[in-house]
């Protein structure tokens, strides 16, 4: 587990590092002062996840 989490504040967007022994816990930001969970959240490229469906367009060849 990493030492410290790094995460942003819904309020105000200000970048915020935490230790990781609050994990879990609430605090208020030292920004706007509004509370928000300090939790971890996974790696961008931990697991695929799908966005959107999406039927590919017709392929349209083009004669030269």
């Amino acid at each position: 587990m990493p030492s410290s989490i790094r995460l942003r504040c819904p309020g105000c967007s200000a970048r915020i590092k935490a230790p990781a022994e609050l994990s879990g816990q609430k605090r208020n930001c030292p920004g706007c002062n509004r509370p928000l969970l300090i939790k971890t959240t996974p790696p961008e490229d931990s697991d695929a996840v799908l966005l959107a469906m999406e039927t590919p367009a017709p392929s349209v060849r083009r004669r030269r």
